[in-house]
C-alpha cells in the first residue's frame, strides 16, 4: 500500500511480483505454469504467453528433475538449470511456497555468474588438489586440534589413509615428537621446523619441514611437508664411505712412496758405501802388500847395518890411526853423528811402516766387505777403526785449537750386528759432530775445548747403548722433528744429500731392531744414544 495524497492505492502480492525483476511464476497443481511475469522474457527469453499451460519441469536440465519436483512443503529452497531460448542453461536459484489452495509461487533469481566463479573455484581447487597429489614430496594440513587435516596422495601412499587417527601425546599435551604417528604430533605453530625422520618399517628417510599457517578463517594450523631422501642418504653414505676408502688409499700410496723414496735413498747410499768399500778395501790392498814388504826388509835392514856398525866399530880398534884419507872422509860425512842418527833414522822407519799397516787395517776393518753378514764383533773396534780414518779431522784447519776426543768404553761383549753397516752409522753421526764444531769455530760461536765423546754401556743383560756427544751449537726443536727424514739436510747445497741420517735411522731400527735417538736443544751441544740388543732374534 502507497498513500498518494488523500487516496490510497493497494497492490496485491502478485501485482508486486509482476513489476519485480526477478522470475516469478504461479504454478498449478496439475504442475504447470498458471501465471509468468515478464522477468521470464529479460533473463530466459521465453515470452511469458507461451509459458503458459506447459509444465513446470519441461525447461529443467535433465539431470536436475529430480531435485526440481515439488513438493506439498510450505517453504522450499532449491538451485537447478533452466534452459535459454538460445539453447544453453542457466542456474536459477529458486524460492518456493504453498498457498492454503495447493498453487505453488515461485520466485527465481540468476545466479549463472556465481555459479561459473564457484565451479572455476572448484575446477581450481581440482587442478590444485591435482597437482598436490603430483608432487613428489607428501603433504599434510595439520588443523589446531590435531585432528585429520588435507593430505596429498604421496602422504596416503606412506602412513595410509589417516582418517580416524588422532595423536594422543599431542592432545595431552606432550612436548615430544611421536614415534608411532610422525604426522599427528605437537608442532610448533610460531617457528618453521626442518628435522629428519626414519620410517621403521621401510628404512626409508625423510626430511620433513614444518612451516606455521593460518586457514581463510584465521586459525592456525601446521603445513608439512616432507621429501623422501633416502636415496640421498645413501649417496652421501656412499660418498663419505668412497672418501674413507680414497683416504686410505691415498695413505697408502703415500706410505708406499715413503719406502720407495727410502729404499732408493737406501739403495743409493748403500751403493756408495759399497763403492767406497771396494775402493778402501782395493786400496788397503794395494798398500799392504809393499808396506809389508818395506816393514819386513826394515828388520833385515837394520840388522845388516848394526852388523856393518859394529865391523866399523873394530875396525876402529884395531886400527886407531886412520890414514890421512880416510880421516878426511870421516871428517866429511860426520861419523860419529851418522852411526848415531843411523839408529834413530830406522827407528822412525820402522814406527811409519807400523802407523801404514794400522792404517791399512782400519780401513779394511772399516769396509768389511767380507762381513756382509751378521756376525759378533766388538763394537769398539768399529768405532777405533772409524775415528782412525777421521784423524785428520780431529785437527782444526782455521784455529790452532784441536778438538778432543774422549772416549768412555764399558765392558761390552761380543754384539751381534752387521758390523759394515754399524760402522757406517757411526762415521754418519761422527762426521755431523766434526761438522758441527768445525763450522762453529769458524764462525767464531764456539766455546773453549770443543769435543766428542763417546760412551759405551751395557744396559743389562740383553742391551748395549752408544752415546756420541758433541758440545757444539745443538740441534733446534723443529730441525730435530725432521732429523731422520730423507733428503732432510741444513747443510749448504752440495755439502750434504740428507741421506746419512735417514739411512743411519733404518740400519739402527730395521736392520738391528734397535733405537736411535736424539737429545738436543740450541746451544746446548747434541748427543746421539743408539741402543741395540746384544743378539738379534732370527
Amino acid at each position: 500500500m502507497q498513500n498518494f495524497g488523500n487516496k490510497i492505492t493497494v497492490f496485491n502480492l502478485e501485482d508486486f511480483f509482476y513489476l519485480s525483476s526477478d522470475l516469478f511464476c504461479i504454478i498449478g497443481q496439475d504442475g504447470c505454469y498458471q501465471k509468468v511475469n515478464s522477468a521470464w522474457e529479460q533473463v530466459l527469453e521465453w515470452k511469458p504467453e507461451n509459458l503458459i499451460g506447459h509444465s513446470w519441469l519441461e525447461l529443467v536440465h535433465p539431470e536436475d528433475i529430480a531435485i526440481t519436483q515439488l513438493s506439498s512443503e510450505q517453504q522450499l529452497h532449491l538451485e537447478n538449470r533452466y534452459l535459454h531460448k538460445d539453447g544453453s542453461y542457466r542456474w536459477l536459484s529458486w524460492s518456493l511456497s504453498t498457498s492454503p489452495q495447493g498453487l505453488i509461487y515461485a520466485v527465481g533469481k540468476d545466479i549463472s555468474q556465481q555459479q561459473q566463479k564457484i565451479e572455476a573455484l572448484r575446477t581450481e581447487r581440482t587442478s590444485l588438489y591435482n597437482l598436490l597429489d603430483q608432487l613428489p614430496a607428501f603433504l599434510y594440513l595439520q588443523p589446531q586440534n590435531y585432528g585429520v587435516g588435507f593430505y596429498n596422495q604421496r602422504f596416503q601412499e606412506i602412513f595410509g589413509d589417516p582418517t580416524g587417527k588422532r595423536c594422543h601425546e599431542a592432545i595431552a599435551g606432550l612436548k615430544q615428537p611421536c614415534p608411532s604417528c610422525p604426522t599427528f604430533r605437537v608442532f610448533d605453530t610460531k617457528a618453521p621446523q626442518l628435522w629428519e625422520w626414519i620410517d621403521s618399517k621401510s628404512d626409508r628417510v625423510y626430511q620433513i619441514y614444518d612451516y606455521p599457517f593460518q586457514d581463510m578463517n584465521g586459525e592456525p594450523l601446521v603445513v608439512e611437508m616432507g621429501l623422501d631422501i633416502t636415496a640421498v642418504k645413501k649417496a652421501e653414505a656412499a660418498l663419505r664411505q668412497r672418501e674413507i676408502e680414497l683416504t686410505q688409499k691415498n695413505q697408502q700410496l703415500q706410505q708406499t712412496l715413503d719406502q720407495l723414496t727410502n729404499t732408493q735413498a737406501q739403495l743409493i747410499q748403500t751403493e756408495k758405501m759399497s763403492s767406497l768399500g771396494q775402493l778402501v778395501a782395493g786400496v788397503a790392498h794395494e798398500i799392504n802388500n809393499p808396506v809389508n814388504f818395506i816393514n819386513g826388509n826394515i828388520i833385515h835392514a837394520k840388522e845388516y847395518i848394526q852388523q856393518l856398525l859394529e865391523l866399523l866399530e873394530l875396525y876402529q880398534k884395531q886400527y886407531p890411526q886412520p890414514t890421512a884419507a880416510i880421516e878426511e872422509v870421516i871428517e866429511s860425512i860426520d861419523l860419529e853423528f851418522l852411526v848415531e842418527d843411523l839408529k834413530k833414522l830406522l827407528d822412525s822407519m820402522k814406527m811409519g811402516s807400523d802407523r801404514i799397516r794400522n792404517i791399512v787395517l782400519s780401513l779394511r776393518n772399516f769396509s768389511r766387505l767380507d762381513e756382509a753378514e751378521m756376525k759378533a764383533v766388538d763394537i769398539h773396534s768399529g768405532i777405533d777403526s772409524t775415528l782412525m780414518i777421521l784423524q785428520n779431522r780431529f785437527t782444526s784447519k782455521s784455529e790452532p785449537s784441536q778438538i778432543k776426543l774422549s772416549k768412555e768404553y764399558g765392558q761390552l761383549p761380543l754384539i751381534e750386528c752387521y758390523v759394515g753397516q754399524l760402522n757406517q752409522v757411526f762415521m754418519n753421526i761422527i762426521t755431523n759432530a766434526l761438522d758441527a764444531l768445525e763450522e762453529s769455530m769458524v764462525n767464531g760461536k764456539m766455546a773453549e775445548n770443543p769435543q766428542i765423546t763417546i760412551r759405551t754401556e751395557l744396559l743389562n743383560s740383553d742391551w748395549v747403548a752408544i752415546e756420541i756427544a758433541d758440545n757444539g751449537p745443538g740441534i733446534s726443536e723443529k730441525v730435530k722433528q725432521r732429523l731422520f727424514d730423507p733428503f732432510f739436510t741444513t747443510k749448504p747445497i752440495g755439502k750434504g744429500t740428507g741421506l746419512g741420517m735417514s739411512i743411519s735411522y733404518q740400519i739402527i731400527a730395521e736392520k738391528h731392531q734397535g733405537k736411535l735417538q736424539c737429545i738436543s736443544s740450541s746451544g746446548k751441544g747434541a748427543k746421539f744414544i743408539i741402543e741395540i740388543p746384544i743378539q738379534q732374534i732370527h
